[in-house]
């Protein structure tokens, strides 16, 4: 399983909430933000047990809270860093998105096929990596604590990630068990940035390591509040997955 399973997620659904708030609140931990990040990649089971796990295939289910609407989606994933994820929702249609390891593309109904670039690529980079929770430092140029916040009644380190290209995320961990509780990001479109609220939980031991099975999006488009939900209905580790997976389609 990817220990960053929820970016992924967040792209393959396009969505987004209000944008990471820069404020910074009191700051009343003792921990360093890299000792909050040590810590919540430890939480989610040994470095040992996820150097075992060279791919995945994880099917969700996703469901739209104001319209009702359902959709499937299939993701592949396998190491060093590729990833294809294709799902299908009703009255949208298919949409696929993918990283071979160089090429980033998207594929969707409206924009077509599109090989991507700048922070859209950089974004598909980090989230496809294996190891995030491990060597997040590798894929951040800066880090900080800015605070204690309550997510879903109980308190969580905030500590905020700049990446060398893109905009910065804000990820909540748990003052108690460090498992990453909600993450603040901001996703590039072509319709523009889109930001987005993501709160993974209801983590299950899978193959020695935890992945949370429910992953709830709050997602402020243009036109409104948009909420999904994410349930994982199965997840298949060291399946083989050929390299034509993950490519560009050619049309």
């Amino acid at each position: 399983m990817i220990p960053r399973l929820s970016a992924l997620l967040v792209l393959a659904c396009a969505a987004a909430p209000c944008s990471p708030q820069a404020s910074k609140p009191a700051v009343t931990a003792k921990l360093t933000a890299a000792q909050i990040m040590d810590r919540g990649g430890a939480a989610l089971g040994p470095r040992s047990a996820w150097d075992k796990i060279r791919s995945t295939v994880t099917r969700a289910t996703l469901t739209f809270k104001d319209t009702g609407a359902r959709g499937d989606l299939l993701l592949k994933a396998r190491r060093p860093g590729m990833f294809v994820i294709r799902q299908s929702v009703s009255g949208v249609g298919a949409t696929e998105q993918g990283y071979d390891g160089k090429v980033g593309w998207s594929k969707d109904p409206i924009q077509g096929l599109r090989r991507l670039q700048g922070a859209e690529l950089a974004a598909r980079k980090r989230a496809a990596y294996f190891d995030a929770q491990f060597d997040w430092r590798k894929l951040y140029k800066k880090w900080e604590l800015i605070g204690v916040r309550k997510v879903n009644g109980r308190d969580a380190y905030v500590v905020r990630l700049s990446p060398q290209i893109g905009r910065f995320t804000l990820e909540y961990h748990d003052t108690k068990t460090f498992r990453l509780v909600r993450t603040d990001m901001v996703t590039e479109t072509p319709q523009g940035p889109l930001p987005m609220e993501i709160y993974p939980s209801d983590y299950r031991k899978v193959d020695g390591v935890l992945v949370p099975f429910v992953m709830r999006q709050r997602i402020h488009r243009p036109e409104g509040l948009v909420e999904i939900t994410v349930r994982i209905t199965s997840v298949r580790n060291n399946v083989p997955i050929s390299d034509s997976e993950f490519r560009m389609p050619e049309k």
